[in-house]
């Protein structure tokens, strides 16, 4: 995924972060009517990002593994680099990619099953998960995938992906990473949660491990996706609790396995 919005709609955004008000009270929008963003649901300054809840163990095998290999690369990365070609060299700790081909290089070390239909596709898109997810049931697994209904079932190892949604100012297919820790509520806006997550992007998220400025690449960071009651991702707030708008896109959570 190429950075989030372009350089103008980025400034605008982080300039959100304390939304304006008219003197009726009336939040503004600081972005064109016609984006798929909106104001945070919550009154008052944003919160802080919640405290880390009790460590939860993978669901399956292959999810471990997901997160042996995330650990691996964390612990063995000394240069990395957001791009939309893949570079990898292990032995001087070298990553440079995005993050599809990111999502791919670790499954398939991870959960080969899960992407054997992606190995003749030119290249892996976001897009690619999406569909992967959505195809997969939710009470079994099929070709390696199963889909997670519900925020709160996530477990490190489970994936997430979104597509772009129509009118987002970027010309990318979506976005997709990894869970590395489990949903956390954030106070004071129901039915949003704080998720740890590790990815590739250009622009890093909530307490990133990206130094900024930087070249972004792979870094973990803290997203917040709100629902809509039944524990389905409506939205996401890239910058976490401090997200100055949320951009509206149905999530996909799956989980790797057999």
């Amino acid at each position: 995924m190429r950075r989030v919005l372009p350089a103008l709609a980025a400034s605008m955004l982080a300039l959100s972060l304390v939304p304006s008000a008219h003197a009726d009270g009336e939040r503004e929008r600081p972005w064109p009517d016609e984006w798929p963003i909106e104001l945070p649901p919550i009154e008052g300054p944003l919160p802080p990002a919640p405290p880390p809840g009790p460590r939860v163990e993978p669901a399956t095998a292959s999810a471990r593994q997901v997160v042996e290999t995330l650990e691996a690369v964390r612990q063995n990365l000394r240069e990395t680099r957001y791009q939309h070609y893949r570079v990898v060299r292990e032995r001087t700790g070298t990553y440079f990619w995005d993050c599809s081909l990111m999502a791919y290089w670790v499954l398939d070390r991870a959960a080969p099953r899960s992407v054997r239909h992606l190995q003749r596709v030119q290249r892996p898109l976001a897009e690619h998960f999406v569909r992967s997810i959505e195809r997969a049931p939710t009470d079994r697994f099929r070709n390696g995938w199963q889909r997670i209904e519900h925020i709160e079932q996530l477990r490190p190892g489970d994936v997430f992906a979104w597509r772009r949604p129509r009118g987002f100012p970027s010309r990318n297919t979506g976005h997709v990473g990894f869970v590395v820790g489990a949903p956390r509520p954030v106070p004071r806006m129901p039915g949003a949660y704080a998720v740890r997550v590790a990815d590739s992007t250009g622009s890093g998220h909530q307490n990133d491990t990206r130094p900024y400025p930087g070249h972004g690449g792979f870094g973990l960071g803290t997203l917040v996706f709100l629902t809509d009651g039944q524990g389905h991702g409506t939205h996401y707030g890239w910058y976490g609790t401090q997200s100055g708008g949320y951009v509206v896109t149905p999530i996909l959570f799956g989980r790797v396995g057999t």
